[in-house]
């Protein structure tokens, strides 16, 4: 038994997107299309009701891709209306070139018309059902010869792109759908791409060797959006103690600058926390604290000016600062341990913060969190 229901499973179809709202909406559209095209049907053969039904059974098909699947590349009106004209040529001119071979003209006609489809890109599958329709629809098709590709199947499909844009456009929907622009818009600061171009997708279609049901700018959000959430599901699972390093070096009020300043170059990262005799963080030292309080007039004075700022004055009373508590970043922004990383990047972006210091349940400092840590915690395995 569970040797056949796993079998089973193989080929059980998966749950389709969408919610019950989308799949009625859907239903509703094909139906009101239908009937326009049903309406259409009996006014060329109102005294046939077997031709009606063949003329019908192809529309079915396509309403039921334009109403249900309205992004999709063979839902477009040019599709639509370019590959039902196609099929419908194709059909008519095998069965008037073999009337009496309709096996090979139906045969004819679908290779034919597949053939056209694709060099128009106006693939359409209701199309053959079209084309088969001009073979086999008997005399009442047949009659109407090449009339027959313009009305009813011309007129019929474009009644339904008419109805399908009506309906998708009353009910909030976007139809027909349109090209990505040229020019891509700019991601927000929050959104992560994948590091591909439109170009490399179609390059990666190009070698699928399968023709997809969905346009490439459309699979190129979905993708975006999908690695959307896979960050929002890292983030919000990892908490800043599960990534934060430990300081490796940390500084006082009172420590000299003469001492502070080797430091700074001794470690990767781009500041050192200042801490009081508590360990409570009260400031964050960097180079450009240095490069602030030197106040050189020119590049030519950079290195005097921070000679003169760094080196300590042998008296009592100085005019510049000399400990690290005169030129550090106070007040600074500190994150607490069990804080989601998920909420660290809007700090980091939004005060343009290249570190963080982490503290305990009693605001002590635990450790360090800089852009590098986020990266690798989001690029991790």
């Amino acid at each position: 038994m569970t040797v056949f229901s796993s079998f089973v499973q193989r080929f059980w179809p998966r749950r389709m997107t969408g919610s019950l709202r989308d799949y009625a909406r859907a239903a509703v559209g094909a139906g009101i299309g239908i009937l326009c095209t049903g309406l259409i049907a009996q006014c060329v053969v109102p005294m046939d009701w077997h031709s009606m039904v063949f003329l019908i059974a192809p529309m079915g098909a396509s309403a039921v891709i334009l109403f249900c699947l309205p992004s999709s590349p063979l839902a477009q009106p040019w599709a639509l209306l370019a590959g039902n004209t196609v099929a419908a040529l194709a059909g008519v001119f095998f069965y008037q070139l073999l009337p009496q071979q309709w096996v090979w003209a139906a045969a004819l006609a679908m290779f034919s018309a597949i053939g056209f489809m694709f060099v128009l890109r106006c693939l359409h599958p209701p199309s053959g059902a079209v084309a088969l329709t001009a073979v086999f629809g008997g005399d009442a098709i047949h009659q109407l010869g090449y009339g027959f590709v313009w009305w009813p199947v011309l007129a019929n499909s474009v009644c339904l792109v008419i109805c399908a844009w009506l309906f998708h456009t009353l009910t909030g929907y976007r139809y027909p759908a349109g090209h990505q622009a040229a020019t891509p818009i700019p991601p927000n600061p929050m959104q992560y791409q994948f590091g591909f171009t439109p170009e490399d997708l179609q390059t990666a279609l190009g070698q699928y060797h399968e023709v997809l049901d969905i346009h490439p700018a459309q699979l190129q959000r979905l993708l975006q959006q999908t690695e959307l959430i896979a960050y929002k599901r890292k983030l919000e699972a990892i908490e800043c103690q599960h990534i934060m390093r430990p300081a490796p070096h940390t500084l006082e009020y009172g420590d000299a600058l003469e001492t502070a300043w080797p430091l700074l170059f001794t470690q990767p990262e781009p500041a050192i926390p200042v801490v009081n005799k508590a360990q409570l963080v009260i400031g964050l030292l960097s180079v450009s604290d240095f490069m602030r309080h030197a106040n050189a007039d020119s590049y030519r004075e950079v290195t005097p000016a921070l000679k003169r700022l760094i080196r300590w004055s042998p008296t009592t009373h100085s005019n510049k600062p000399e400990v690290v508590g005169q030129i550090m970043q106070t007040p600074v922004m500190t994150i607490p341990a069990h804080m989601h990383l998920v909420h660290t990047i809007p700090l980091m972006t939004s005060h343009h913060l290249q570190l963080l210091p982490v503290v305990d349940a009693h605001n002590k400092l635990v450790g360090i969190l800089t852009q590098t840590d986020i990266i690798r915690a989001l690029y991790a395995e």
